[in-house]
């Protein structure tokens, strides 16, 4: 071994010399091996100290947050309610209508089957869900359209041209998730009306939208999980309603581009909203079928209501028969007595040579 030995072997047990010295090179090797480190010891109870301390931190940060947003003063902004909406449940019923054949069920939300408004019946067509920021549900649109639209029992497609510019009628109901003013939904609905509409015409138009929308003394409240708005079209006029279809307290406007432009948001080559487009894809088919298939029952029902009363009058019509020519015969025979016995006076008073 040529220059002096490491530190650690100098310092080592093994190096301390023997009556064996010199030692051998297995024995400096091992000498040399650093001694293997001690067992780490596991942090068992202290990470689950750490996070039960964080747990009671969020906790207490949340319910202090929910503490200050149930405030008067803060009830209304919007990060309040964006808490509330996360974390409380929001206590609306899953819907007030029985779950029968008159009702559709789209995403949760019962919708009647046919509303009718003025003369008109309108049929459920399908819709979607409306989300903001991809996170909140604002609310369910579902789309209510005339026996008009249905040409066919088996369309390939729903007509969304033909529904965006034909005047025959039509209805989108907004079901409400989330709680809003009144101000906030018209700025929301003008926001995507105003590219949409008459340039010459858009101002005017959006403010009257606006008034009829924020003058309802239902909506003045604010709108809460539950509530709908009921904007219908027909023949270029949009009414606006609240709480029902027919509701007494519900505006008309009569704006040029009006009925057209909302429902191209929703249903045009570019919606700002996909779900509602795609909802009622599926929807319209099966509308159009199922309307077919009450018509087609309704029709052969009454083939069957006609041939039953025409067998059931059969028994009838032949004991009329039957009657009538007693009546006959008794008239006739009647009438021939008559004659005879006129016949025979005339006889015996007429004739020469006495009675014949």
């Amino acid at each position: 071994l040529q220059g002096p030995l490491p530190l650690e072997v100098m310092s080592s047990p093994a190096a301390t010399p023997s009556k064996d010295w010199p030692a051998s090179e297995v024995d400096l090797e091992a000498a040399a091996t650093p001694p293997p480190p001690p067992p780490r010891r596991r942090c068992w109870g202290r990470c689950c100290l750490a996070a039960f301390c964080l747990a009671a931190v969020l906790a207490l940060a949340i319910g202090g947050s929910l503490a200050l947003c149930s405030t008067s003063s803060l009830a209304e902004c919007k990060l309040c309610r964006g808490l509330n909406y996360l974390l409380l449940p929001s206590g609306e019923p899953a819907s007030n209508l029985p779950h029968d054949a008159s009702t559709r069920i789209l995403n949760g939300v019962a919708f009647p089957s046919a509303l009718t408004v003025g003369d008109e019946e309108l049929w459920f067509s399908g819709g979607g869900d409306r989300y903001e920021y991809g996170l909140v549900k604002v609310y369910t649109a579902a789309s209510y359209l005339s026996r008009d639209y249905f040409h066919e029992c088996d369309p390939a497609e729903a007509p969304f041209s033909e529904i965006v510019a034909s005047g025959d009628a039509k209805m989108m109901v907004l079901h409400m998730h989330y709680p809003a003013s009144i101000d906030e939904v018209a700025e929301s609905i003008n926001k995507h009306l105003a590219p949409r509409l008459p340039q010459a015409t858009a101002a005017t138009t959006l403010r009257h939208l606006s008034g009829a929308l924020t003058s309802n003394k239902i909506a003045q409240g604010g709108l809460h999980p539950g509530d709908e708005i009921f904007l219908s079209c027909e023949a270029g006029t949009m009414s606006v309603a609240f709480g029902a279809a027919d509701d007494a307290s519900k505006k008309a406007l009569s704006e040029p581009g009006l009925c057209k432009a909302f429902w191209g948001i929703y249903l045009s080559k570019s919606p700002v909203f996909d779900a509602v487009k795609e909802g009622m894809a599926r929807g319209f088919p099966e509308r159009a079928a199922a309307l077919c298939g009450v018509e087609a029952e309704a029709l052969s029902g009454g083939w069957a209501q006609d041939l039953a009363a025409s067998a059931a009058a059969l028994p009838q019509s032949a004991a009329w028969s039957a009657a009538a020519l007693e009546h006959e015969a008794e008239v006739l025979e009647h009438t021939v007595e008559e004659d005879l016995s006129s016949l025979a006076a005339k006889l015996r008073g007429g004739g020469p040579g006495g009675e014949a």
